[in-house]
């Protein structure tokens, strides 16, 4: 026995000398990683392309959606033919019925088809034939669920004028370049000019250059991992073309021992931010609740705002008499201004109060951090509707600014990013967040009352637990089978495994059974 245990023990030490020499490790176990997607938004500087290039531009996503129309209608006349037993669509059926085949692919001979939109769009490759096709799918298959969930009758789904291209960055078909020397762009897109594959008579085609805006900030995370895919969109708002890039990168799944938490964090106007912890234990605690006003500075901005609506009347009559406006203008820049930097400060006082709280509660819990996010506010406030007071302060309002500033500071304290979501917060101050009722009432901007369950507190304490409630039910209840969570502010997402360890959180939505499509 003793030889045998002296036998093993040459073997263990034989192995660890080879893997020190080879420079490998066979006892640590590494954690499993988890992949993330992030999107990075370019402008396609099209002042600086020439007439014919923003037209050939042009012509390549009107073509797409066209194709992506044509797939659309067949489906429609087809689906007996197309649509498989689990409601999903076969490729190789509709294929079958709209692309010809020649004996330089893999598949059999096929020269006629029912629909043939090679001879329609005899300029399109099959390979972006067939990205059009998965387009046309995912757009048909997700109307379809829609369908099913609902009793009315919803319109068939259609592609708008200048439909976003999407293209992955296998075999060529687009190329990022970068230029620091250059004088116009330091990062150059070549994308393959599909519109000469008849008239060139070549399979190899000519490469359309685009200009892209660049900055530091873009150079940095598009070195955070490897492109993938690649869409053009087109902003008939502000007439501009837009490149989106889709990054994949690995994070490591951390697992830690601490009880979870999810910190909601609700933005004001009045109240800057208002933020509340909700843990496995079910209840709210008083040292959990932060209420974060800075008055000082709020009392210096409203007094800021109320000079410059005195220097504008002012304006406003002398140019009428036609009297000189010089010296007011000067007056009202530098206000401004300074109107700009207090702004500024309070947010930055605001960010600081709330990483100081985050930081604390981070010693004693998994700690992830829901912001309200209201990305839409300031649509619906238009000119003209509402009261005016209001609707001046909604558009000064910095609560993009606040939710950049609160990323970037907690990145620097070692913070993944897939721990701070910024969170749509639509209903999240009408809805109740003891019984989920939206049979309630608020008080001026203070109370809120519940007319079902007579509950009665703060108004932002409400909005904020909700918010944190409402990435608890994404991660546990996922609406049509998301897998991923998208924050609002970045256009990221993150898959819900990252999330999995706020199981523990469910009893938040305990409540939610009355009505669990409210929350």
């Amino acid at each position: 026995m003793k030889f045998e245990e002296n036998n093993k023990q040459k073997k263990l030490k034989n192995g660890k000398q080879k893997d020190e020499k080879s420079g490998k490790t066979n006892c640590t176990l590494q954690a499993p990683f988890v992949p993330i997607y992030n999107t990075v938004k370019l402008r396609i500087k099209t002042e600086q392309m020439t007439a014919r290039k923003c037209d050939r531009l042009r012509l390549i996503t009107e073509r797409d959606t066209r194709i992506c129309n044509d797939y659309l209608r067949i489906i429609k006349y087809n689906e007996e033919k197309v649509l498989q037993n689990n409601g999903q669509v076969n490729k190789s059926l509709l294929d079958k019925l709209t692309l010809t085949t020649s004996f330089r692919t893999n598949h059999k001979l096929r020269t006629t088809v029912p629909h043939d939109l090679k001879k329609r769009y005899p300029r399109c490759s099959h390979d972006e034939f067939t990205e059009c096709r998965d387009k046309a799918i995912w757009t048909y298959e997700s109307w379809k669920t829609l369908q099913s969930l609902t009793k009315k009758e919803l319109n068939r789904p259609r592609f708008k004028e200048k439909n976003p291209r999407r293209q992955s960055i296998n075999r060529d078909k687009f190329r990022v370049i970068y230029t620091h020397k250059n004088t116009i762009a330091k990062i150059w897109l070549a994308l393959r000019d599909s519109l000469d594959t008849k008239r060139s008579g070549k399979s190899n085609h000519k490469k359309l250059w685009l200009p892209l805006a660049f900055s530091p900030y873009h150079e940095k995370k598009m070195k955070l991992g490897k492109i993938k895919t690649l869409e053009l969109v087109y902003y008939p708002e502000t007439k501009q073309w837009w490149a989106h890039f889709t990054l994949q990168y690995t994070v490591p799944l951390y697992q830690s021992t601490k009880p979870p938490a999810v910190l909601g964090v609700d933005l004001g106007i009045k109240k800057t931010a208002v933020a509340v912890l909700l843990t496995p234990s079910g209840k709210v605690i008083m040292d959990n609740i932060r209420f974060i006003v800075d008055k000082e500075r709020q009392h210096k901005i409203r007094h800021l705002d109320n000079r410059i609506k005195s220097i504008q009347r002012l304006l406003n009559i002398r140019n009428n008499n036609g009297q000189p406006t010089k010296q007011l203008n000067a007056k009202l820049y530098h206000l401004r201004r300074r109107l700009r930097s207090v702004i500024e400060q309070e947010l930055g006082y605001a960010v600081n109060q709330l990483v100081n709280f985050i930081l604390q509660l981070k010693k004693r819990y998994n700690l992830f951090i829901s912001v309200g996010y209201p990305k839409e506010i300031r649509k619906s406030h238009p000119r003209g509707s509402g009261n005016k007071s209001l609707r001046s302060w909604v558009h000064k309002w910095g609560f993009r600014l606040f939710v950049t500033k609160l990323k970037h500071k907690l990145a620097l304290y070692g913070f993944e990013s897939y721990r701070v979501v910024a969170i749509g917060e639509s209903w999240t101050s009408k809805q109740c967040s003891k019984c989920n009722s939206r049979n309630t009432i608020r008080i001026g901007q203070g109370q809120f009352n519940c007319h079902d369950c007579g509950y009665e507190l703060d108004a932002d304490l409400n909005g904020a637990r909700n918010i944190g409630k409402r990435l608890i039910q994404y991660v546990l209840k996922p609406k049509y089978g998301f897998t991923r969570i998208g924050d609002k502010l970045s256009g990221d997402y993150y898959p819900i495994t990252l999330f999995k360890c706020l199981q523990p959180l469910g009893q938040w939505l305990k409540d939610s059974t009355k009505n669990p499509s409210s929350l």
